[in-house]
């Protein structure tokens, strides 16, 4: 049941995409059976704090043992409100590890994706048992400007890549294969991934189609490759891509495009 980032991932996207509110209830939580999950849904209801139903999505991550509840439509009033239920719940049935964390897009961050990933961080930083915390962005998060990844196994690429779009204002992070792109990708949620298709260990084909099966939309995708057939632009678009570009590249011009895609 290591399933709480894809699942919630899928739905904030779509919550997103439509600009409604979502709010996100992390909590520490003891490993939980398949039955104790579907008790946990029955017990605890689907009324909010003004007496409406709320449509509840739950997940389990057992590898960080975080029980997860995202509720759609919510602000943060309300995503507290419920968070207060199930920590009573949970205390009740003895099945609270440490603390809870909430948040509400859009209020708590413009980004969903940022969002839950910062909270599950947030979440391996032990709180006192049976605090409810509130995922506040840091000054400095408020300010934080888009974010790249650029996953390519060409370092000279990499390096004036990173430093061209750094001295834009950008925040970038670097992977030289698929696999630490991927890695990457699920510790910062970028903005936009640049990626080549010649990558080892998981080529570029395979990292979008596992970023397409964990964030839906959440990431917009660039290709950058040398590679020109007509069957590999309609692949990677196919696969996810928003942009296809090939190498000799005018940066102005990449600079420009990456503009369109994440203003």
């Amino acid at each position: 049941m290591s399933n709480l980032v894809p699942v919630f991932y899928e739905h904030l996207s779509k919550m997103e995409e439509k600009q409604l509110a979502c709010g996100v209830i992390l909590a520490a939580c003891k490993t939980l059976t398949k039955e104790s999950m579907e008790l946990i849904k029955q017990d605890l209801g689907t009324s909010s704090g003004d007496g409406s139903e709320i449509a509840l999505h739950y997940a389990y991550d057992k590898n960080k043992q975080l029980f997860g509840i995202l509720l759609e439509g919510q602000k943060l009033s309300n995503t507290h409100f419920y968070a207060l239920r199930v920590k009573d719940y949970l205390q009740e049935h003895k099945l609270l590890a440490g603390s809870l964390l909430i948040a509400s897009f859009p209020e708590s961050s413009r980004s969903s994706g940022q969002m839950l990933m910062r909270m599950i961080q947030e979440m391996k930083e032990p709180g006192a048992h049976g605090e409810i915390k509130l995922y506040e962005l840091t000054p400095a998060q408020k300010e934080e400007p888009a974010s790249i990844l650029l996953v390519n196994h060409d370092e000279t690429v990499n390096e004036f890549l990173s430093i061209y779009f750094q001295r834009k204002g950008y925040l970038v992070t670097v992977a030289n294969d698929g696999m630490d792109g991927m890695e990457k990708y699920q510790e910062v949620a970028p903005d936009l991934v640049i990626t080549d298709l010649n990558l080892p260990i998981l080529n570029g084909y395979q990292l979008m189609e596992k970023i397409k099966h964990i964030s839906a939309s959440m990431s917009k995708i660039m290709v950058l490759t040398d590679k020109r057939l007509e069957e590999d632009v309609q692949k990677s678009f196919a696969m996810g891509a928003s942009d296809y570009i090939t190498k000799p590249f005018s940066p102005v011009e990449l600079e420009a495009r990456v503009k369109r895609l994440i203003s």
